[in-house]
């Protein structure tokens, strides 16, 4: 059977046809009923930032563009500022030029819309995102759930020193949103500069905030741990992880939700205990090391559980890990 071979003109538009779906992605629709045939290469030759330009305002108007030929001769005529204003209503400084550093590809939709409430927003994130030179798409949306966050901009910038990940970033506005009211900013920007890495910072913000109640107070050799320096002194008297970073920092936050409380015992052998809440029925001994965190021996378990016996909210287990350590203290 005779095959025609396709002419120059088709492999020429098929050729087009599969570079804008590739440059165009979700608005490839969009780019070809814009600019159909022989104007194709207007699309394909424009500048990046011109092209993510009109993708912004694509990403507002919808799948739908009741007039091509009226939305071709705003593109072609407008001046960038003009089609991001008609888009968003406002053309944030500094849009068109972080829009030339996206790169040759469209971003999905919500990038474009993510991107407009960060640079709106203006202060440190804002210029942040203007100085940065590669932008991951979750970075940019992550940094628009963070634009409206009520954070002075001595503290972000601090923050935004520390050359964090996006995402981590967002997380500690959003301690340090909810911190905010009832602290100083001075011990904030202290907290964020004495830490430097994220866990750190964690920990420092939450040492701010003051311990609740122990489950019980001191009883003989076994005192409370009631402070966040205090937990941190241990750390380093007993050489464990307590002393800062992430498992300091988890330590700390489980104290402040009811789930744990650090007690140290000051007898023969000095140890370090932690207590787990059992549901709504008690607290019960959920870990105990020694300096380095050496095993403790059950005759200075057994002598806690002696100090304890007048207590009954609390229970320390005879013979190792039993049920109830097992489930509380995961």
């Amino acid at each position: 059977m005779h095959q025609e071979r396709a002419g120059p003109s088709l492999n020429r538009i098929g050729s087009e046809k599969s570079i804008i779906a590739l440059l165009a992605r979700q608005d490839s629709a969009q780019v070809q009923s814009i600019w159909p045939n022989d104007l194709t290469c207007e699309y394909l030759l424009a500048p990046d930032s011109r092209r993510h330009t009109w993708h912004a305002w694509l990403a507002v108007h919808g799948a739908n563009i009741p007039d091509p030929i009226g939305t071709h001769r705003l593109f072609t005529f407008a001046k960038s500022r003009q089609i991001l204003a008609n888009a968003f209503g406002t053309c944030p400084a500094g849009m068109i030029s972080v829009l030339g550093k996206l790169g040759s590809i469209a971003r999905p939709k919500h990038v474009y819309v993510a991107l407009h409430a960060v640079l709106a927003a203006a202060g440190p994130l804002a210029n942040h995102v203007y100085q940065a030179t590669e932008f991951r798409d979750d970075d940019i949306l992550s940094l628009a759930s963070a634009s409206t966050m009520p954070v002075s901009n001595r503290v972000s910038r601090s923050l935004l020193k520390c050359k964090i990940p996006a995402p981590e970033l967002v997380e500690l506005l959003w301690v340090i949103a909810r911190l905010a009211p009832s602290l100083d900013e001075r011990r904030l920007v202290r907290a964020i500069v004495q830490g430097r890495q994220p866990a750190s910072i964690l920990a420092n913000l939450l040492s701010l905030t003051p311990f609740p109640n122990p489950p019980f107070e001191q009883v003989g050799a076994l005192a409370p741990i009631t402070t966040a320096e205090q937990l941190r002194k241990a750390g380093h008297e007993f050489d464990n992880c307590l002393k800062g970073g992430e498992e300091l920092a988890y330590a700390i936050t489980s104290i402040q939700s009811g789930q744990r409380y650090f007690y140290r015992w000051d007898g023969e052998h000095p140890t370090l205990l932690a207590f787990c809440r059992c549901g709504s029925t008690g607290w019960i001994l959920a870990e105990r090391s020694g300096p380095a965190n050496a095993r403790v021996s059950q005759v200075t378990v057994d002598e806690m559980g002696e100090a304890l016996a007048g207590i009954p909210n609390v229970l320390v287990g005879k013979r190792g890990a039993g049920m109830l350590e097992w489930i509380c203290a995961r």
